[in-house]
């Protein structure tokens, strides 16, 4: 049995939370809006009224915020989770931030003796909730080694990337080729809806041939209703293209078709589709098109 802390209780938090609770190790929680904590509570884990304080109970603390800022501001503001920090213990910080914030987060962290593992994830919240989610990280190997039986029952797809700051570049690589995924479909379902062709049948044939993944299958459905309930939304889509474009730029790299891509998710947003699954690419360009669904 492990103790474990855990800041963050939201749709990717909670349920890994609640999976660790689950295989009976011992967890101590802290969220902003401490409502959010309550099903982990009745699972069993500790609450504590500030982050410090979950960094204090734990030997291994995992992390998972909105974005860059607010994880800055829950590490190293008053009650932050830094100042419990001590050598031996681990923490595991699964958002996703720029690089820049996160070489930031390493310093403040490495001046505790803890040891820092960046551990982005891949994956929608159904596959937290599953235990399958993908889990990239990069960071102290040892610490890696320590904490992998813990990662192998919230996660499915495991990488360990090297020991710098490799799992941040990758998972935002990911997510600019997700989104861009997403505005290649959109065109395509569009063209093929114009010619008559009926969209869940379009999005499934797409699903289901030589371009289909994962990711096409997860989103047909969404297509095809029209309604575009939030899985991921397009307003956090577009953080993390902006935070890819930066990379790109640190590294000298031209992301074209990030910029196209972050440019019509902005629309979307100007219409009032910023909480909107960012598949609503496909709505935008049926609109701009003529097309009322």
């Amino acid at each position: 049995m492990a103790k474990f802390g855990w800041i963050g209780l939201g749709n990717m938090g909670n349920p890994m939370c609640l999976n660790l609770l689950k295989a009976g190790n011992e967890g101590t929680v802290w969220n902003r809006t401490k409502a959010k904590a309550d099903e982990a509570v009745a699972a069993g884990a500790a609450w504590t009224d500030t982050a410090k304080g979950a960094a204090e109970a734990a030997d291994f603390l995992f992390v998972t915020l909105a974005d860059g800022p607010t994880l800055l501001d829950v590490a190293l503001g008053d009650g932050g989770f830094v100042a419990g920090l001590a050598p031996g213990k681990v923490v595991i910080e699964m958002s996703t931030i720029s690089v820049a914030e996160s070489e930031k987060l390493g310093a403040a962290i490495a001046k505790t003796g803890a040891a820092y593992l960046r551990s982005p994830l891949t994956g929608s919240t159904i596959l937290a909730a599953a235990g399958t989610v993908g889990i990239l990280t990069s960071g102290d190997k040892a610490a890696y080694d320590s904490v992998l039986p813990l990662l192998e029952v919230i996660g499915g797809n495991l990488f360990y990337l090297g020991a710098g700051d490799q799992a941040r570049v990758m998972k935002l690589s990911l997510n600019l080729m997700i989104a861009t995924t997403m505005q290649m479909e959109a065109e395509a379902i569009v063209i093929a809806e114009k010619a008559g062709l009926d969209v869940a049948q379009a999005a499934d044939i797409i699903a289901g041939s030589a371009v289909g993944s994962p990711l096409t299958g997860y989103k047909a459905k969404l297509i095809a209703g029209g309604e575009y309930a939030p899985a991921f939304t397009t307003k956090l889509m577009i953080k993390d293209l902006k935070l890819a474009l930066e990379v790109g730029a640190q590294y000298g790299v031209k992301l074209e078709s990030t910029e196209l891509t972050k440019k019509r998710m902005e629309l979307a947003v100007e219409k009032g589709w910023a909480e909107k699954d960012f598949s609503i690419l496909t709505k935008l360009l049926e609109e701009e098109s003529g097309i009322s669904r």
